[in-house]
């Protein structure tokens, strides 16, 4: 299983819609995927990762998309003064 960090700038909207977004600095430990053998699925499961503001603002606790300059789309959450990133199952 390969690791890798994905860092960038990206844009927080929250799921709920409210208009609002914040840009962000991110840092994403990205795990690579790999085929498992036999039936089954392994549910997808909530990691740490670093999401800092752009600016000065406060981003309430909740969930969010992110939207990395890549082009990709993450779901992340704040809860208990940590961020979380949904990381796929592998």
């Amino acid at each position: 299983m390969a690791q890798k960090q994905t860092k960038g700038l990206g844009r927080l909207i929250p799921t709920r819609a409210t208009g609002v977004g914040y840009e962000v600095h991110y840092g994403i430990d990205v795990v690579g995927e790999f085929k498992k053998h036999g039936r089954g699925m392994t549910p997808a499961r909530w990691t740490k990762c670093s999401l800092v503001p752009a600016n000065s603002h406060r981003i309430p606790e909740g969930r969010y998309f992110l939207h990395t300059d890549e082009g990709k789309v993450h779901q992340v959450k704040w809860i208990d003064g940590q961020w979380h990133y949904l990381a796929p199952a592998v």
